[in-house]
C-alpha cells in the first residue's frame, strides 16, 4: 500500500517515527487547505533542528528556552531561578565550528569558467556574479552564507527568482529596466513540506511550500512584519498570506520554467529534502556545557557569600551588628564562624566542563583548532586530515552543483548561456616550512624543476600570494633583458665577430644567472616576511 503521508515510507527506524499526533492532523480535513500546515518529515527534523538551532541563537536562544533547558529546582523561588537563567551564558562553540567549516570550504572564490574548451564566459556573468541577490551581496559571500546554515541545519535551498514585471522585449530593454535574476536562500526549517508525483524514490518534486516574512508599510512612517507562504510548483507559483479570516491567497503567476526553481545543498543528506545536521553531537554538547556552566556560576555566586553561624548565642530576636565597632557575647563553650562548602565540589565541576570542552574539540575537524608547521610526516599529515577532508569534499561538491543548477536556472531566464560554476577543494592550510622552501628552490637551481614549476609550489604551499605565475615569470625577465640593453649601450663597438658571438653566450648565462638571482632575492624577502608574521 502507497505511504499517503507525503513522504518516502521506510526512511524511519523503530522508534523514531513521525509524531503521535501526525496520524490526528491528518484526519483532520481542515489541514489539507492550509498552506502552513507542517509535513511529517519536517516535524521529524524539527526534532533535530531544536538543540541546533538554541546554538545559532546563542545566549539568548538559550535564555529563552530556560523553561526546559534551564528548569527550575524543587523549592526554588522563582525570583533566584530567574536571577540564575540572567546569569547563563552559552559559548559559541558550535558556531564557531560551522563558521571555520563554511571558511575552509570558502577559503577560495568561486570561479566560473566556460563550459566548452576554448570558450568565453559571458560579460553578462562577470557582473551578475557581483550582485547576486540585488542586494549587493556577490557569489562568495552568497555562498558561504549558503553552506553555512547547510552545515548547521543539515540542508539549504537557493531560489532563483525573476522580477513580477511585464517582459522586456529584448536582453538591452531587459537591463535597461534593471530586470536580473536574482537568488535567495531558503533554509532547511523554512520548507514547510513538499509533493511528489509518485511513490517513487525517483519522482520528481510537483510542490514545495516556503515559510517566509515580509514588510508591509503602515501609515506614513510604520511598518509590519507578515507571514507568508510561497508555493512552488513547476511552471507557476501562489503567495498566500494570512488575514484575520485565515489564509487567503495574495498572489499568483506563472514562471517560464519547466523546474521548481528551488537548488538544495546538503552536509548530511537522507533522501530528497531531508537531512541531519552534521554538528548535532557538537551542539548537544554544547547546551551540557552551558548547563553545567550555569550551575557552577550560581554555585559559585552562593559560595562567595558564605553563611554566618553562631554556637552557643541565645537568638533574642535582636538583629546582630556586623562591624569593627560591635562584638557578639558567647558563652565560653561558644565559637562563630562562617559556613562554606569544600573546593573540591568545585574541582569536579570545572573538570567536567572542562572534558566536554575536550569532547567538543575531539568530535570537531581537526585542522580547526590545531596546525603543525614542523615536526610531524606527510603521512600524519595526510591521515589526521582523510576524515575532516572527505567530509568537506563532499559539502563542496554538493554546494558546487546547487551553484551551478541555480546559474543553470538564471541563464534559463535570460536565455543566455552559463557558466561552468567551479567550488575549490584545497582544503589544506599546511604551509611549507623553510626547509621544504629550500629543498624546492634547490632542485629549481640544479634544473631539477622549472621556474614556473616552482612558483606554482610556492604559491601552493601559501608562501606566495595568488598572483599569475606566467606573467611574474614574463616581468622578471623583461626587467632583466632591460638592463642588459643598457650595459650593452655602454660597450666599445668594432670588435671582432668572434668576440660578439663569445660575449653574446656570456651574457645569456649571465642573464639566466641574474634571473635566477632575483627570484632567490624576492623568495628569501618573503620567507622573512612569513618569519616576522610567524614570531608575532
Amino acid at each position: 500500500m502507497p505511504d499517503q503521508r507525503g513522504y518516502p515510507s521506510g526512511i524511519y527506524g523503530p522508534g523514531n517515527g513521525p509524531p503521535d499526533d501526525l496520524a490526528a492532523m491528518d484526519r483532520d480535513a481542515a489541514a489539507g487547505n492550509d498552506p502552513s500546515w507542517l509535513s511529517g518529515p519536517y516535524l521529524e527534523m524539527s526534532e533535530r533542528w531544536q538543540p541546533m538551532l538554541v546554538c545559532m541563537g546563542g545566549t539568548q536562544a538559550f535564555r529563552e528556552g530556560a523553561g526546559y533547558l534551564l528548569p527550575i529546582e524543587p523549592k526554588e523561588d522563582e525570583a533566584a531561578w530567574r536571577r540564575r537563567v540572567s546569569h547563563a551564558v552559552l559559548s559559541p562553540y558550535t558556531m564557531r565550528i560551522a563558521d571555520q567549516a563554511a571558511g575552509l570550504i570558502m577559503r577560495k572564490p568561486v570561479q566560473i569558467e566556460p563550459k566548452e574548451e576554448g570558450g568565453e564566459v559571458d560579460e553578462y556573468w562577470t557582473e551578475w556574479i557581483q550582485n547576486v541577490d540585488g542586494y549587493g551581496t556577490d557569489l562568495d559571500a552568497f555562498a558561504r552564507r549558503v553552506v553555512l546554515n547547510s552545515l548547521l541545519l543539515g540542508h539549504s535551498g537557493i531560489l532563483v527568482d525573476f522580477p513580477t514585471t511585464e517582459p522586456a522585449e529584448n536582453l538591452l530593454q531587459e537591463r535597461q529596466l534593471g530586470l536580473r535574476p536574482y537568488l535567495l536562500e531558503v533554509r532547511a526549517d523554512q520548507i514547510l513540506g513538499w509533493r511528489k508525483e509518485g511513490d517513487s524514490p525517483l519522482s520528481p518534486v510537483n510542490q514545495i511550500r516556503i515559510n517566509e516574512y515580509v514588510t508591509e508599510p503602515v501609515g506614513q512612517f510604520g511598518d509590519r512584519v507578515v507571514q507568508q507562504i510561497r508555493v512552488l510548483e513547476r511552471g507557476s507559483y501562489q503567495i498566500w498570506r494570512k488575514g484575520e479570516d485565515g489564509w487567503a491567497l495574495y498572489q499568483e503567476g506563472t514562471t517560464s520554467l519547466p523546474v521548481i526553481p528551488l537548488a538544495v545543498t546538503y552536509s548530511g543528506k537522507l533522501s530528497e529534502l531531508m537531512s541531519v545536521p552534521p554538528l548535532l553531537a557538537i551542539a548537544n554538547l554544547n547546551i551540557l556545557h552551558a548547563q553545567r556552566q550555569a550551575d557552577l556560576q550560581h554555585a559559585l555566586h552562593v559560595a562567595a557569600l558564605p553563611v554566618m553561624y553562631l554556637k552557643g548565642y541565645e537568638d533574642s530576636g535582636d538583629e546582630i551588628a556586623l562591624s569593627a565597632n560591635s562584638a557578639i557575647l558567647l558563652p565560653e563553650t561558644g565559637d562563630v564562624g562562617y559556613a562554606e562548602p569544600a573546593s573540591s565540589a568545585f574541582e569536579s565541576q570545572q573538570n567536567f566542563i572542562t572534558e566536554l570542552e575536550n569532547q567538543m574539540r575531539n568530535l570537531g575537524i581537526s585542522t580547526l583548532f590545531s596546525q603543525t608547521y614542523v615536526g610531524e610526516t606527510a603521512e600524519a599529515k595526510a591521515m589526521d586530515r582523510s576524515d575532516s577532508d572527505s567530509m568537506l569534499a563532499v559539502v563542496s561538491q554538493d554546494l558546487e552543483n546547487a551553484l551551478q543548477n541555480a546559474i543553470d536556472m538564471a541563464a534559463a531566464f535570460v536565455g543566455i548561456e552559463a557558466p561552468k560554476v567551479c567550488v575549490s577543494r584545497d582544503f589544506d592550510l599546511q604551509k611549507l616550512d623553510g626547509q621544504q622552501v629550500g629543498q624546492y628552490m634547490s632542485m629549481w637551481q640544479n634544473g631539477a624543476i622549472t621556474h614556473q614549476t616552482l612558483l606554482e609550489i610556492l604559491s601552493r604551499g601559501e608562501i606566495l600570494p595568488d598572483i599569475d605565475i606566467e606573467s611574474e615569470i614574463e616581468m622578471i625577465e623583461s626587467s632583466k633583458l632591460a638592463g642588459l640593453d643598457l650595459q650593452a649601450a655602454g660597450g666599445i663597438p668594432g670588435e671582432e665577430e668572434e668576440d660578439e658571438e663569445a660575449e653574446d653566450t656570456d651574457a645569456g648565462e649571465e642573464q639566466d644567472s641574474e634571473v635566477r638571482q632575483e627570484v632567490l632575492r624576492r623568495l628569501r624577502a618573503t620567507l622573512d616576511e612569513n618569519s616576522e608574521e610567524e614570531d608575532e
